[in-house]
């Protein structure tokens, strides 16, 4: 599929973008003071294994930008490998660190349900995408990581979703604004990722069920032979 000068230029933008916002909200932790952290932590373990999720959190959008360049995978396989397995290594863990971090939050259920059902979904997707490529099902594949990577971005656009609903609503309740935005992250991201996936026609490229031989066809195949 020929690459337009626009969806270039949306991805340049769109990956800018992430980047930024990703460096930016992980830069209250470079200097690992726990005065700095922005949710409220039980303690050194619990700020700890927050580091540790926004870390490697952070390797998965400078990873999984790269992914999506048009021509890397084509003009540098190799890159596009490695890059691909750093995403993996740094997705695992930080899902799984996502799901302890969301346990441990102060605010309760409305904060912890929708970051507990981003992480697992994140995982999920992960897996899916490092089996299919294990398994050479590269449009499985591609379809997968378009998935991850909207989970992987609903960090940044949970952010900006949250800046809307403060400024729609200054005097609303902050708790009540952060649940809202991580719920549409979450559902928005997915969507978009389901209506990119059918407007490019990926799941059309996959290979129909019905072209590979049942058992039956092929028993009827054997017997043929034998007669």
């Amino acid at each position: 599929m020929k690459t337009s000068w626009g969806y270039t230029a949306w991805l340049a933008v769109s990956g800018f973008a992430c980047v930024a916002i990703t460096i930016f909200a992980a830069s209250a932790y470079v200097t690992l003071d726990m005065s700095q952290s922005r949710p409220p932590l039980h303690g050194a373990v619990h700020y700890g294994l927050l580091v540790a999720h926004i870390f490697t959190g952070t390797v998965a959008v400078l990873a999984g930008v790269s992914q999506f360049w048009p021509g890397l995978r084509a003009r540098h396989p190799r890159v596009h490998r490695v890059t691909g397995r750093v995403y993996f290594a740094a997705v695992l863990p930080s899902s799984v660190l996502g799901v302890v971090c969301a346990q441990l939050s102060l605010a309760g259920l409305a904060s912890s349900a929708p970051l507990t059902v981003l992480s697992v979904l994140w995982f999920v997707s992960a897996v899916y995408g490092l089996k299919t490529a294990r398994r050479r099902q590269f449009g499985e594949h591609r379809i997968w990581m378009i998935r991850g990577f909207a989970l992987t971005g609903a960090a940044i656009t949970g952010r900006l979703w949250g800046l809307a609903l403060g400024a729609v609503m200054p005097d609303g309740d902050g708790l009540l604004i952060f649940a809202t935005a991580n719920w549409l992250s979450l559902v928005v991201n997915l969507l978009v990722a389901e209506w990119w996936i059918q407007s490019r026609g990926y799941t059309r490229t996959l290979p129909s069920v019905a072209l590979r031989p049942s058992i039956s066809s092929k028993s009827a195949q054997s017997s043929a032979s034998v007669a």
